[in-house]
């Protein structure tokens, strides 16, 4: 019974990837998409956000189980 060829076992499973990549490229486009709609709130968010960053890491050298002060 185990030797029997089964039909079922001869089915190739072909995975299309361009839908996965087509997925990624529509993201992408719907991202350039909105910076363009609105540039100046995008560049007003992306400058706060590399101000909290560069203030965490001066918090970091003054927390006492780091500082050698």
């Amino acid at each position: 019974m185990l030797k029997d060829i089964n039909p079922v076992l001869k089915i190739k499973i072909k995975e299309d990837n361009s839908s996965t990549v087509n997925k990624f490229f529509e993201a992408l486009y719907s991202l350039y998409d909105y910076i363009l709609n609105d540039p100046i709130e995008i560049l007003f968010l992306d400058f706060l956000s590399i101000l909290l960053s560069y203030l965490q890491l001066i918090a970091f050298i003054f927390e006492d189980t780091v500082s050698i002060i």
